[in-house]
């Protein structure tokens, strides 16, 4: 998790983008146990309904599920569910602009997919 949370947008949603990006990351991996809302709240300080907002939001995008008496837990699914969402962002958002932006400039698919390649084998 993110060893600190700022004043970027809500918190609540930051936090939940912590552990998604912990699961996708495999630091959560499926079936493991994410931190209690009293963990949370203590690592973080934040209000316990902030916590339980992020919570509630993983729950519902089908990311982590209650064990009743245990505490909530990564579903299997959930590394899939965040890898397609980050692809489909990553093609509508910054994939298409640098698509029309190739085209504008007469680029070739190719020329973009060596510029790609090469900047992936640098980082």
């Amino acid at each position: 998790m993110r060893a600190r949370l700022d004043s970027n947008g809500p918190i609540f949603l930051q936090l939940k983008e912590s552990i998604e990006d912990d699961i996708l990351r495999g630091l959560m991996p499926p079936e493991s146990q994410i931190p209690s809302n009293s963990q949370l709240v203590k690592y973080y300080g934040l209000n316990p309904v902030t916590v339980l907002k992020a919570v509630n939001l993983l729950v519902s995008d089908g990311l982590v599920y209650k064990k009743r008496g245990l505490g909530m837990f990564v579903t299997l699914g959930a590394p899939g569910i965040l890898r397609e969402r980050f692809m489909k962002r990553l093609e509508e958002d910054e994939l298409s602009k640098i698509v029309l932006s190739a085209k504008a400039c007469g680029l070739s698919p190719g020329a973009v997919h060596e510029m790609i390649d090469r900047l992936w084998k640098e980082e």
